[in-house]
């Protein structure tokens, strides 16, 4: 704004000068303290404006003053009018943008802290397996999304869920929080995992009739078998670190998401057992990566996706230390901070199994 009154006052103040006594254009400068109307600007720059359009038109009212006399009386007033009732606007809404900012800012304070209620630490070590996890929060003041993941030890073994609720916001935590709470009461007692993803489609259809889902990912680690046993309802494939080999896990049984499951999607879908699960062999020392689509959907400056499998199998030949923390870092710079979506990474690493490692690349 300060640019532009700078310009106007001066063209109109050099145009007048050209011009005979009796000609004048200062009338136009009652106009300038109005620019502060076309710029978001504190309501101090409208009266600095304002100051200075004064201190340009007083000098010049003397030689207008004979044959233009009214002018010398209405063309200060008009400045001073102008310029109080623009820095009033500007004032009001500087007001109503700060309390927008601020109310903005307390949103994201109580999703961030329902947030972090909800998605506790993960134990470093449950049964034979170590797990790890990193989250990352999208961009903006209040783009708290509904990801969620929690390991357990249950009596079945080791149980493990990460998932993303639909939608964003505080209904999309509140939703995280009922599908968590359910999920560490039902995971110690439902002996099947196909069981238990349909307890939790049972739950999410009583307390959420509108329809609204949740993508998941459950997975059972039994104490004494090498074989995972994992269910899939509409997320992302987990991926599979062996060695030196990276591959995503495509072989799995393909449910819908959690809420979904009950719908009569397919004829030949057993209506007591929505859905199936499927299995991954793994060996001592081998890692699953689970993960939300936040991360696979994460886009570069030029429209590209994050290419997981690509990128964690050049971090994995860096070495075992800190993989999770150097995979975490990558996405961000791939990125570049315009993250549209929140994004988890569950890492596990098994101790020890009863057989070589095994998994269906993609």
């Amino acid at each position: 704004m300060l640019a532009a009154a700078g310009c106007a006052l001066t063209a109109v103040t050099a145009v007048d000068l050209a011009l005979p006594a009796s000609r004048t254009v200062l009338a136009l400068l009652v106009a300038v303290p109005a620019l502060g109307a076309l710029w978001p600007v504190r309501d101090r720059h409208v009266l600095l404006v304002g100051a200075v359009d004064l201190l340009f038109v007083l000098p010049l009212l003397p030689r207008h003053w004979d044959d233009l006399p009214h002018l010398v009386v209405t063309v200060p007033l008009g400045i001073v009018c102008t310029t109080g009732v623009v820095a009033l606007a500007a004032h009001r809404r500087a007001r109503a943008a700060d309390a927008a900012a601020d109310a903005a800012a307390d949103l994201r304070v109580i999703a961030e802290t329902m947030q972090r209620a909800v998605l506790r630490p993960v134990p470093p070590r449950v049964g034979r397996v170590r797990a790890q996890v990193r989250y990352l929060a999208a961009a903006g003041p209040v783009q708290v999304g509904g990801d969620l993941y929690d390991v357990l030890d249950t009596p079945f073994g080791t149980r493990v869920i990460i998932g993303d609720v639909m939608g964003k916001g505080l209904t999309a935590v509140e939703k995280a929080i009922d599908v968590l709470g359910a999920f560490r009461e039902l995971a110690r007692r439902e002996p099947g995992l196909p069981g238990l993803a349909g307890r939790l489609d049972d739950f999410l259809a009583v307390r959420d009739p509108d329809q609204g889902f949740v993508t998941a990912l459950i997975a059972e680690i039994p104490a004494d078998s090498a074989t995972v046993r994992l269910v899939c309802c509409g997320h992302p494939p987990p991926l599979v670190l062996s060695g030196g080999r990276v591959a995503f896990v495509d072989d799995l049984p393909s449910s819908p998401p959690l809420g979904l499951l009950r719908l009569p999607v397919a004829e030949e879908r057993d209506a007591r057992d929505p859905c199936s699960a499927g299995a991954v062999t793994l060996g001592a020392g081998d890692r699953l990566l689970l993960y939300t689509d936040g991360v696979t959907e994460a886009r570069d400056a030029d429209g590209a996706f994050y290419p997981l499998a690509e990128r964690a199998a050049r971090i994995a030949r860096q070495g075992r230390g800190r993989f999770l923390d150097r995979l975490k870092n990558d996405l961000v710079a791939h990125g570049k901070g315009r993250r549209q979506d929140d994004a988890a990474l569950l890492l596990l690493e098994f101790d020890h199994a009863a057989a070589p490692a095994g998994a269906t690349a993609r």
